[in-house]
């Protein structure tokens, strides 16, 4: 058995980097051959926010590349086509010429928040038509959150929920840097949408209440994208600028190192949108397996994954983020004992390990 993992972005990507790279990693271990095809490193396509700068002749013309080389696979290969984009018509293709059956792996919501349905039942959005056929021609749908896994479930009967995870080997927990003098809230990631940014405003001013009353605590951020070089303007703006720092966008093979040197993750989402609900949150498992204490808002995946108190905190208001900030800010041995659990959860559930083991498993039920 070969599996193939298809992707338009690159490495440096998340969705790439853990859902093709590292579960490729992952069914090596079992034995299974298992490559990444990804326009972005094979082909030279952009992706992030410079995919914007391509036009549709690239698309296609990367689609052609991509064609020609997927032709050359044996046909008993599995393409594995993460997310749905552009990158998806070229195997989708050679599939059906060669029979090549297919896992449709969707770990985001890129639809329409405003999608309808005409008559019922017909989509007025193109992402979400496309969406509905490729889960439906797929052999089987892998959903990366319960958002995700209960949608799909009414075009796909074959859906299995494989969150996207963490390398715990990778990501392992340091000796913190901190003496207890000086405690740094983290938020790292991109930041290509206005909700993004509506989301990072909130956690500054939310910080900046936390600085009002303890003058030990900064706020370190980290990323890049069209909206974080407008962050930089609005952090100028918060009260308690001189103890947040902008850092740049950090490689993914050096996010634990940076990881280590904080005290307490951040993950806010403040909009109740499908784009949340559906989201993996790949932050929030690095943050635990790390040993960090998250503050998250109640809205997605988080809620199915933190137990509040106990190895995180979750939080539905400004004012119960600012309290849990708190908190934790005040009491070292409950940031100790949160960071312990947290670690524990991923490791029980969340790891790669973890997540290869269940991709090997639907892959034998494929065979069979």
């Amino acid at each position: 058995m070969k599996v193939i993992f298809i992707t338009r972005e690159g490495y440096n990507l998340s969705g790439a980097r853990v859902r093709c790279y590292n579960f490729a990693s992952a069914l090596r271990k079992y034995g299974i051959d298992a490559e990444v095809f990804s326009f972005a490193d094979n082909l030279g396509a952009k992706y992030g926010e410079k995919e914007y700068e391509m036009s549709f002749s690239d698309k296609i013309r990367y689609n052609i590349q991509a064609f020609k080389a997927l032709l050359k696979k044996d046909k008993d290969s599995i393409f594995f086509i993460q997310r749905l984009n552009y990158h998806a018509i070229a195997p989708l293709l050679v599939s059906l010429l060669k029979k090549h059956r297919l896992i449709f792996d969707c770990d985001d919501w890129n639809i329409s928040e405003y999608s309808m349905e005409y008559f019922g039942f017909f989509p007025s959005s193109k992402m979400e038509y496309f969406t509905r056929k490729i889960s439906g021609r797929a052999d089987a749908c892998i959903a990366a959150s319960a958002f995700l896994k209960d949608y799909l479930r009414r075009f796909n009967k074959k859906i299995y929920y494989i969150p996207t995870g963490v390398d715990t080997s990778f990501f392992e927990p340091k000796n913190n840097h901190s003496n207890g003098s000086k405690i740094i809230f983290s938020w790292i990631g991109t930041v290509y949408h206005y909700d993004m940014y509506e989301n990072i405003k909130f956690v500054l001013r939310c910080f900046s209440e936390i600085a009002d009353r303890h003058d030990n605590v900064f706020m370190h951020l980290a990323g890049e994208g069209k909206y974080f070089r407008e962050l930089k303007k609005e952090a100028h703006k918060i009260k308690n600028r001189n103890r947040i720092a902008m850092n740049d966008w950090v490689h993914p093979d050096k996010i634990p190192d940076y990881l280590a040197s904080i005290d307490i993750g951040l993950l806010p989402l403040i909009q109740e949108t499908r784009f949340n609900k559906a989201k993996s949150p790949t932050k929030l498992f690095e943050y635990m397996a790390m040993a960090k204490p998250t503050v998250s808002t109640n809205i997605g995946e988080a809620k199915t994954i933190i137990t509040d108190g106990k190895d995180g905190f979750l939080a539905k208001t400004r004012e119960e983020v600012i309290k849990k900030m708190d908190r934790l800010v005040e009491d070292a041995e409950l940031r100790r004992k949160m960071g312990v659990n947290a670690r524990d959860t991923v490791e029980k559930y969340y790891s790669l390990d973890v997540a290869g083991r269940r991709l090997y498993e639907i892959l034998n039920q494929l065979k069979r």
